[in-house]
């Protein structure tokens, strides 16, 4: 009965992690850029793995949080220097020190010309500087699907690369739409990936699919609930009869 009732507990905490999965996925379905994250599960039910990491007893556990790189929709905004992907990609930047990657194309030049997010981080060309824009404070620009800027119709000789990552689970999320690549993965110039500008890109959560998900999850989590109500009151029938006479 004890291997019963671990596994009943251990598939209801696993339903309440994807609960909140869940709720986070849909916090952010109005969230520019963000990537919906999916979670698989696994059971512990024999041979040597379940003897080595669950002592024998069946269990159930998230195998893994997988972030949803899939293209979200794009929304048209007419701004100059917001720009979307059409295809697998990723603009870079650097944050705090770091090199980090985004689909969100929402920038905006500072007073010296430094092309940046509006979180303040510089944009980076495929040669990993900083675009500078130095003449184009206050002009019109232009931007074409291979990334290429003009200022006032006069290319200013930088180009807004698009970057793909070799293995997209080595992204690791840190806010803000923003991930960056861990050991094992590489980035290099993207061929085929397009840049629309005055468009972006919005969440690929879809509403509809995340609550009935939430529905789902949340009848299992009851139903687990039970089971371990009902392991609770065999024990205490069980400790009855053992004290009867």
């Amino acid at each position: 009965m004890v291997s019963g009732k671990y596994s009943a507990l251990s598939g209801a905490v696993a339903r309440e992690q994807a609960m909140a999965n869940i709720a986070n996925n849909l916090a952010n379905v109005s969230t520019t850029g963000f990537k919906r994250d999916r979670i698989s599960f696994e059971s512990m039910l024999r041979g040597s793995r379940q003897t080595r990491q669950t002592r024998g007893i069946n269990y159930s556990r998230i195998r893994r949080i997988e972030t949803d790189f899939s293209q979200g929709p794009l929304r048209q905004t007419g701004r100059s220097l917001d720009v979307a992907i059409e295809g697998k990609g990723f603009f870079k930047i650097r944050s705090r020190g770091t090199t980090s990657y985004t689909r969100v194309g929402s920038f905006a030049l500072d007073q010296n010309g430094t092309l940046k997010t509006t979180d303040g981080f510089a944009v980076l060309g495929d040669s990993g500087q900083e675009i500078q824009l130095p003449d184009a404070v206050g002009k019109p620009i232009s931007i074409d699907e291979q990334g290429n800027i003009s200022v006032n119709g006069t290319p200013a000789g930088a180009r807004l690369q698009v970057f793909t990552v070799s293995d997209t689970s080595r992204l690791k999320k840190i806010g803000n739409s923003l991930y960056t690549l861990q050991s094992g993965a590489t980035g290099q110039v993207a061929e085929s990936a397009r840049v629309i500008q005055g468009s972006l890109e919005t969440s690929n959560v879809n509403m509809m699919e995340e609550m009935v998900r939430m529905i789902d999850t949340q009848r299992k989590f009851e139903a687990l609930h039970k089971v371990l109500k009902s392991y609770s009151t065999l024990g205490q029938r069980q400790s009855e009869l053992g004290t009867v006479g």
